[in-house]
Order: C-alpha cells, then sequence, then structure tokens
C-alpha cells in the first residue's frame, strides 16, 4: 500500500514570516524576491524525507522514531487580507497547518481568520 504524502499548510497573517520559515526548511531565499518580502501567490514545497531527518535526526534517534511516509508537501498561503479564497483552499486540502503568528505584533486580522477556517475544516494544527 503506498501512502500519500502528508499535505501541510502555513497560515498567518500579512508579513509574519510564512514565507522565510519555509526558506529555512528548504534552505532557499523566497522571500528575498518577494515584491516587499510579501508573497503574492500560493507556492507548494515537497521537502524530501531525507531532509526531515537531517533537520530532526537527533530528535528522531532519542525516540527511535522511524519516517515511513513521504516527505510532506507545504502549501504557502498569502497572508494579505486580498487572499482570503487561496488561504480557505489550503486549509480544506491541509491534513495538518502550521500557523505563524508574530510573537510582537500577536493576532491579526487574517491570524484570527486563519483560526476560524482551521476550526471549520478541523484541520490539526500547531502554533
Amino acid at each position: 500500500m503506498k501512502v500519500r504524502q502528508p499535505i501541510i499548510t502555513v497560515m498567518g497573517h500579512v508579513d509574519h514570516g510564512k514565507t522565510s520559515l519555509l526558506d529555512c526548511i528548504r534552505q532557499t531565499a523566497i522571500a528575498e524576491r518577494e515584491p516587499g518580502h510579501i508573497t503574492q501567490s500560493i507556492g507548494a514545497s515537497e521537502i524530501p524525507t531525507s531532509v526531515i531527518e537531517k533537520m530532526c535526526g537527533l530528535l528522531l534517534e532519542k525516540f527511535k522514531f522511524k519516517i515511513f511516509v513521504p516527505g510532506p508537501l507545504f502549501i504557502d498561503t498569502p497572508g494579505h487580507e486580498a487572499f482570503i479564497t487561496l488561504r480557505k483552499r489550503g486549509g480544506s486540502i491541509a491534513d495538518m497547518a502550521v500557523r505563524v503568528i508574530d510573537i510582537n505584533e500577536g493576532i491579526k486580522p487574517q491570524t484570527a481568520e486563519c483560526l476560524d477556517i482551521l476550526k471549520n475544516e478541523k484541520t490539526p494544527f500547531v502554533v
């Protein structure tokens, strides 16, 4: 039986670091190329299992955890108010979500909207 890769949607308010977080994981610089460092479109990135194993190696060893699923597909949703439809779509297809909150700014309108989307879709999430 082949297992489908998990889909993880990254959501939050505009300019709170969603793409930068993914850039860190992917070892890319997508945010640097965006106008004003703000994502203007939805993006998808497949993260190979080998990258997860490299980043989480000590934790995986400590808990004797093996990864048996293909690397996750991350969906990066734009946080600008105008992109509510993309956030809704990202939240509806996700197996899990990452809700990014800027610790200095706290909960903003799109952050709260993302919580509503995830609750309506019953999508588990981490902050």
